[in-house]
């Protein structure tokens, strides 16, 4: 510093930072921060007011952090969208402006002249002498004089006290908020702002002085662009004015994200311009309007879809070379060709193309790639499930919630006549049964091996499931393989005869075929149990469709549902497909089993062809309507894993494909979602005996079908064991058994009914299940809107039934504290009579 600067200064030492008066900072001419150099080369006390641009920087800070508040309340909107109704996330927005006001006000009063804090209206002796690293402003203190500090960091601990401010106050009010509402998961919205207000600090440590200088430009195009891309996707095509102004004024939401699109343009402009005619801004929120309906029409995301999960394609241009001359290679602007994909999930997408060529080897392409997905050259370890990253942290591990012992462990409450086996070790009898099977104690593992020679694909007769009342239980196998010869296994016909609790009580044997189907399996060497070698037993055929029949009528059931064209022809394409009557049939053969279980207290035998479709379907279906613990979660996904996917039933086959084509092999079958239908018509008759809601049927629906876990892409357990799926693939389970996965499951309108199930099977009473299988094709909003209502009525229901509690707490103390005053009155009473 030269000596006359010291010397006018008054200074003994070099008064330390680098103001930007001098152009090398190694030159020591600087004044001390929160000083300027004047004229004279002197260095002055800052005390000037906050300006305009400063006061409106703090306000496009505060806005900042309110935006990333919205954010993630609608983050949390869309993820709980039954629990979290669009009132309380209004609610929540509000009480955010709050927040942000409120620690605007209290950051404004900290300061000089009100408040006493240690920073001047200059930005000086701030909390950190931190340097930008991405921003060095060169000021031209020679023409214009500016605080020293105005080149290091401009409101640096300024806006550190907003933020502190916010983080207070939110950690004040929001608990407050879910104490009232009794929803922790708002608290979601608390830990989210802890995260994003440390970063929006670490932002602004390091772009601050560049945020400064450009913040009004940012503002101004960010806030058009946003949202003129928000309100063409809210106008989705609509050019006109009536039809868009309709759409803005319906939702509550465009009006909130328009809110705070017009702030952000106004913080900008006046920055920028420092408005004095408060009239001019009343113009200012017309201008996203024509800029929004002039962008281009079309979704701004991109569409990820799973190549498993490809159905069949149709096109409206011929596919074979031959027929592709008649079609110009150059059409014009208006046309296109289309091709239309259908997934497995019941999705429909359309792509317009506007070259023929290239439409063509796109529908080849996924034509080819659909067709390899189900052949015989496919190899499984190619499926997603082995690849899939785990995103999230696994509470409970779905591979082992589900064991044998489990289950076996409630079985020895009830009766202890039975074994776990460990016949099937390795597969060593049967390929599609799992290694641990239910058998009676009195049959040894060498007659098993006899009676699963005896039985289709060696699946022997096995306990599914043991009524507790009755101790009657229901056991499945395949058809025994009597032939025409009708022979004979006397090990088979101890086993199931060992199965019969009650002898003086015959059993039943359910076969889910038709007679003739019978004979016709007995000319090929199947058939059925013959009376006079299981004379014990009684034979009833209740005939369900095999799994081509299913197909086809699943088929054309969906090609119904999706037909746009007049009521009186889908009503006829509806009754042909015959879908509504394959439930009914369903629900009928699992009563029929319940009733003989629970009602005539023995037991039933159910098999049809080879035991792994149709026999399932009847067997789960049956447990549903007796056991109360298969109505609750849990306990739906242990009847899943033990009577399908441990039963080995053929998942990897049967949905193949689902209603939109057909595989080479020709195995697919919607089994599985004729059990979810069934199921979901029980939860239509019994609304609140199921502890889970369709939300939970739905997801099962897409995962079968197509699916990042490894539970459904399987034959049998032996595949499974085969391809290291426990290791090498996550189970559904563990993703489904998470809390925040399990609330969306949660019917809250659920009390545990202990009693057996008995529904209405008459054909009115089977309705179409329009939350799966209409879901793209109609609007579903006025459902959501009604289960939100539901939603309320209930907490309101349930905040009623606590203070009618609490009443009933306060009159029985009130009436005992009567009682003792009455009791210490005439005790008091008595011995004044006593003493005269």
């Amino acid at each position: 510093m030269s000596s006359n600067l010291l010397e006018k200064s008054k200074l003994s030492i070099c008064p330390g930072i680098y103001c930007g008066y001098q152009s090398n900072s190694t030159n020591c001419g600087a004044c001390q921060r929160g000083y300027r150099v004047n004229n004279e080369k002197i260095c002055q006390l800052c005390n000037e007011p906050l300006s305009l641009y400063n006061f409106m920087y703090i306000v496009f800070m505060a806005l900042l952090a309110l935006t990333f508040h919205w954010y993630f309340v609608n983050r949390l909107r869309k993820k709980k969208q039954r629990e979290f109704t669009f009132v309380k996330q209004t609610i929540l927005y509000f009480l955010s402006i709050f927040e942000i006001i409120l620690a605007f006000i209290f950051t404004l009063l900290s300061f000089p002249p009100i408040g006493k804090l240690t920073f001047n209206t200059c930005q000086v002796k701030l909390f950190s002498d931190f340097y930008p690293i991405f921003h060095n402003p060169i000021v031209n203190y020679r023409k214009k004089l500016r605080c020293s500090y105005e080149v290091v960091y401009p409101l640096q601990s300024v806006i550190f006290v907003l933020y502190t401010y916010a983080s207070l106050i939110m950690l004040f009010l929001r608990p407050i908020f879910v104490s009232i509402i009794r929803q922790k998961f708002i608290s979601a919205s608390i830990y989210s702002a802890l995260h994003f207000y440390p970063c929006l600090l670490i932002l602004h440590a390091l772009f601050g002085g560049l945020i400064y200088f450009t913040f009004p430009i940012l503002t101004i195009t960010s806030s058009i662009f946003l949202n003129a891309i928000h309100f063409t996707l809210v106008a989705n095509g609509e050019h006109d004015w009536i039809p868009f102004l309709r759409k803005l004024c319906g939702n509550m939401q465009n009006w909130i994200i328009y809110f705070i699109h017009v702030a952000l343009l106004l913080c900008g402009l006046i920055s920028l311009t420092e408005i004095e005619n408060k009239y001019d801004l009343i113009l200012l929120p017309i201008v996203f309007l024509p800029v929004s309906l002039k962008q281009p029409d079309g979704e701004l995301k991109e569409l990820w879809i799973f190549y498993t999960n490809m159905d069949g394609i149709q096109t409206k241009f011929p596919m074979k070379n031959e027929f592709r001359s008649q079609l110009p290679t150059s059409p014009s602007l208006s046309s296109k060709y289309t091709i239309t994909l259908r997934l497995k999930t019941l999705e429909t997408c359309h792509f317009d193309i506007s070259v023929l060529d290239e439409a063509i080897k796109l529908a080849e392409s996924l034509d080819a790639l659909i067709a390899h997905t189900d052949g015989p050259t496919f190899d499984v370890t190619f499926l997603f499930p082995f690849y899939f990253p785990r995103d999230f942290e696994v509470i409970q591990d779905g591979w082992t919630a589900f064991s044998v012992e489990s289950e076996f462990s409630r079985l020895q409450a009830i009766s202890d006549e039975w074994r776990i086996s460990d016949v099937n070790k390795n597969f060593a009898v049967c390929e599609t049964y799992s290694e641990r099977l239910v058998v009676p104690k009195s049959v040894s593992d060498d007659q098993l091996k006899r009676s699963a020679e005896f039985r289709s694909h060696g699946r022997f007769p096995v306990l599914c499931y043991l009524h507790k009342s009755s101790k009657s239980c229901i056991i499945r196998c395949a058809q025994p393989l009597i032939g025409a010869s009708v022979r004979r296994c006397k090990e088979d016909e101890a086993l199931v005869n060992s199965m019969l609790i009650q002898r003086h009580k015959k059993g039943w044997i359910l076969d889910t075929r038709h007679p003739n189907v019978v004979k016709l399996a007995q000319s090929k060497g199947g058939g059925c149990e013959p009376e006079q070698h299981y004379a014990l037993w009684k034979r009833l055929h209740r005939h369900l469709d095999k799994h081509t029949v299913l197909q086809e009528s699943f088929m054309k059931f969906i090609d119904a549902c999706i037909d746009q064209s007049e009521k009186d022809r889908w009503l006829s394409k509806l009754e042909n497909s015959n879908w509504l009557l394959h439930v009914k049939e369903a629900l009928t053969v699992a009563c029929i089993v319940a009733q003989t279980i629970d009602r005539e207290e023995t037991s039933v035998l159910v098999h049809g062809s080879d035991g792994w479709d149709t026999t399932l379907l009847v067997t789960s279906l049956a447990q549903v309507l007796l056991h109360p613990d298969c109505r609750t979660i849990t306990g739906f996904e242990a009847l899943i894993e033990r009577e399908w996917i441990q039963a080995g039933h053929q998942f990897r086959s049967r949905c193949a494909r689902s209603a939109f084509g057909k595989s080479s092999r020709g195995q697919e079958s919607p089994l599985f979602t004729l059990f979810l239908d069934c199921t979901w018509q029980l939860l239509q008759q019994f609304a609140c005996s199921f502890e889970f809601n369709d939300t939970l049927l739905i997801q099962l629906f897409e995962h079968t079908y197509s699916s990042k876990f490894g539970t459904f892409i399987f034959n049998n357990e032996k595949e499974k064991t085969k391809y290291n799926a426990v290791k090498k693939t996550v189970s559904l389970w563990s993703y489904f058994n998470r809390p925040e996965i399990l609330r969306t499951f949660l019917n809250p309108f659920y009390e545990p009914n202990l009693n057996v199930l008995w529904p209405s099977v008459a054909a009115q009473s089977i309705i179409l299940w329009r939350s799966l299988y209409l879901r793209f094709y109609e609007n579903q909003i006025p459902q959501q809107e009604a289960w939100d209502e539901y939603l309320i009525i209930k907490e309101k229901e349930l905040q009623l039934r606590s203070y009618v509690n609490k009443l009933r707490q306060e009159l029985l103390e009130l009436e005992r504290k009567c009682t003792e005053k009455n009791s210490n009155m005439i005790k008091m009473e008595k011995d004044s009579i006593t003493t005269a």
